[in-house]
């Protein structure tokens, strides 16, 4: 996708990212559950259906309002919140509070920059930083207050740039009691200094103070520092346009009153820690150390981003590192947050963990492809999950860093009984697959060589189908059927065996990265044979174009009782699509409920934010009737979500967009915008997502907006709370 396409992307996700309306009742109710629990090696994980860690950053927050404060992630990988209350000396997952914050993008940093107590949150907006105020009273709230951060640069304000790749400095530069940035430039290179000239009346005002922070400049296309420079060559040269995404951490490291500063770079595994030996108002990089911490240096593909937490039992803040790279394969997945203690005696940092919180998860590395199937015959479902793979190494090719993982299969025998299930660990490389090199391997069960034993067949990233015999699965040898059957139904194929015609012999249904569904009725008798039917079963497609070219379709077909057969399509958004009407209709167009799954929370409906690249799988593991979903992300996590009554109430937004009229529309020289509550921002966007107008401090019900000097095309009013509505420029 191009820069530009991408941008567009971005900016309609933000435009779009509202919770579901629904009218009527949802025909399933799901209710997440941590309580089931997950055994491997002799232990039962502490938080194992959180959903996996690749790329994540961790700050401090009161969650629930207790004065003690708790931890709260952001996964890169899907734009997920991780929140953790700290009961005692110990963490304790915390999702409840997801649905609390607002939908944050990117990355996200949390300071409190009106000294009021609470953390308040800053993140990526459209290339610049979104502010969300803590205004937490008896409940965690927060509150928007703005779009686009400004500074004043040269001859005016403007927007803060932010790179969704970078992460920059929020906090106290110059110790002056407000919060400034630190930012790169838009080309990279060099930091600049955006100092807080705040008062009484605004706690912003952002002035371009220095822009050669620290006197030192970063390479064009690689993470070297030349130390000791002016940063005086600001020259449009390509070779300047290559370096993006950097990471920044703001600290004292060597205790001398002065902050240092540690960066992160794309493409790198490590971090270079600059030493600053200048003053508060002028800091002056005089050093630098490539191998810190010197204990055990960070090595962390890619671009390591660290925070400073200060963990339950300790009293100096530890070192939390983590990949912040944008690429989904780049990550050492597994162990990918690196914990560093303070050693007081060493006087020194000091790795303690290479898996912290994702140890006590189930985490199958990365694209985590959970299925549901009693594959010992006694009665309970079993879990397998599927991945993407798992890091191996990364290495340099052609000056871009390459990562390489290879897919496996987790098998977890459900130990538990026909109303508790309990999964147990047996085996994380089942069929002996990771040797094949292989990626993106998705699971289905059934009779596939006519001998009467459970073979398995795997989807990949080519798109074929992969059969590995009984045999293989009870020893770890035996023979593979590569391109089994000859199909190959697209890139990512993801196979489900289910009866969809109902002459008692199972079928196959093949997901893949197009979104769509491609069926193969079997026609054979005790050995099935595939006949190959349609590459776009029921209409269903799960792709956004807003978003992505892709749909990633995972399909889980189930048989209710009630409602016959039905689909739970999972897709490349994170989201769960309902289908039914297919009984009877497999030629025609399935229904789609004009809405996705979702979760009850308290009563409410609210949408599944489990990450990308989602993967559905739904069985009654209980034997109350209600199904269960399991629900896996890019990350390498699941989320266990309790069958239960369907929500009875409309989804809720905690940020409810206002209603917003504009008119007339099209128009030439002037915009009415109108809501049934008082404006307090205008942001006006133009197609590419670039802001054109901020009308700040409205306060009404009803504006104008002059328009006669917009070029003509198609743009876009957003308020503060974010409804959003589209209007057209005529020409004269």
């Amino acid at each position: 996708m191009s820069p530009r396409s991408l941008l567009v992307a971005i900016f309609l996700s933000l435009l779009t990212s509202t919770l579901v309306a629904q009218t009527d009742f949802y025909d399933f109710g799901f209710v997440r559950d941590a309580s089931v629990s997950v055994v491997e090696d002799g232990h039962p994980l502490l938080f194992p259906w959180a959903g996996g860690l690749n790329s994540v950053r961790f700050s401090e927050i009161d969650l629930d309002l207790d004065g003690t404060p708790d931890l709260l992630g952001f996964e890169k990988h899907g734009n997920r919140v991780l929140p953790f209350l700290r009961i005692g000396n110990v963490y304790q997952y915390a999702p409840q509070y997801v649905r609390l914050f607002p939908d944050l993008h990117n990355w996200v940093i949390l300071y409190d920059y009106n000294h009021d107590g609470k953390a308040d949150i800053f993140t990526y907006g459209l290339a610049s930083v979104r502010v969300f105020r803590n205004i937490s009273t008896d409940t965690l709230r927060f509150e928007l207050v703005t779009d686009a951060l400004q500074a004043f640069y040269y001859n005016g304000y403007t927007n803060i740039y932010a790179s969704p790749d970078d992460y920059l400095v929020v906090e106290d530069i110059d110790g002056d009691g407000h919060l400034d940035i630190l930012n790169f430039w838009v080309l990279g290179r060099y930091v600049h200094h955006l100092r807080n000239y705040a008062n009484e009346g605004d706690p912003f005002d952002f002035r371009l103070e220095n822009e050669c922070w620290g006197h030192f400049s970063e390479a064009a296309d690689n993470n070297t520092i030349t130390l000791f420079t002016d940063c005086n060559d600001k020259s449009d040269d390509d070779d300047y346009t290559r370096h993006t995404g950097s990471s920044m951490l703001l600290h004292d490291f060597s205790g001398n009153g002065l902050p240092d500063l540690l960066v992160g770079d794309v493409d790198s595994p490590y971090n270079i820690l600059l030493y600053n030996n200048g003053t508060l108002d002028d800091a002056r990089m005089t050093a630098q150390d490539t191998a810190f911490p010197t204990n055990m240096p960070i090595r962390l593909y890619s671009m390591p981003a660290a925070s400073l937490v200060t963990l339950p039992g300790r009293t100096v803040p530890s070192l939390l590192v983590s990949p912040s790279d944008p690429s989904l394969t780049k990550s050492q997945d597994l162990n990918s947050v690196w914990m560093y203690d303070y050693d007081t005696q060493l006087q020194q940092y000091t790795l303690t963990q290479t898996d912290f919180l994702q140890g006590d998860m189930l985490d199958a590395g990365s694209g985590a492809c959970p299925v549901l199937f009693d594959f010992d015959g006694d009665g309970l479902q079993d879990l397998f999950v599927g991945n993407y793979g798992r890091f191996d190494s990364a290495k340099s090719v052609n000056g871009w860093l390459t990562s390489y993982f290879s897919s496996s299969m987790s098998y977890y025998q459900n130990t538990g009984t026909v109303t508790v299930p309990v999964f147990t660990l047996q085996n994380q490389d089942f069929g002996n697959l990771k040797q094949l090199g292989l990626n993106a391997l998705h699971p289905t069960f059934g009779d596939f060589d006519g001998d009467g034993l459970v073979d398995m067949l795997c989807g990949n990233k080519d798109g074929t189908l992969l059969l590995v015999p009984h045999q293989r699965l009870m020893t770890g040898a035996g023979n593979l059927t590569m391109n089994f059957a000859s199909v190959d139904a697209g890139e990512y194929s993801t196979p489900q065996f289910f009866d969809l015609d109902g002459d008692g012999r199972k079928d196959l249904i093949v997901g893949n990265r197009r979104g769509l569904l491609s069926y193969y009725r079997n026609v054979g008798s005790d050995i099935p044979q595939f006949q190959k039917i349609t590459d776009t079963l029921g209409g269903v497609d799960t792709r956004d174009f807003t978003q992505s070219y892709f749909g990633y379709s995972v399909p889980c077909f189930y048989h209710d009782a009630q409602r016959g057969t039905v689909l739970f399509c999972a897709g490349e958004l994170g989201e769960v699509a309902y289908y039914k009407q297919i009984d009877g209709n497999l030629d025609g167009m399935f229904e789609k409920a004009e809405q996705n799954l979702v979760e009850t929370i308290q009563g409410v409906a609210q949408e599944f934010r489990e990450g990308r690249r989602a993967a559905a799988t739904v069985a009654d593991l209980t034997g109350d009737g209600k199904p269960e979903l399991i629900l896996g992300n890019y990350a390498g996590g699941v989320a266990f979500f309790k069958g239960a009554e369907p929500p009875a109430h409309t989804a809720v937004n905690t940020y409810e967009p206002a209603s917003l009229h504009v008119y007339p529309n099209p128009t030439t020289n002037i915009l009415h915008v109108e809501s049934d509550q008082p404006i307090k921002q205008i942001v006006v966007y133009d197609f590419l997502g670039r802001i054109v107008l901020i009308i700040n401090n409205i306060g009404e019900k009803s504006t104008v907006v002059d328009t006669k000097t917009f070029a003509a095309g198609v743009y876009f009013v957003r308020l503060a709370n974010h409804s959003v509505a589209k209007f057209l420029k005529a020409n004269k």
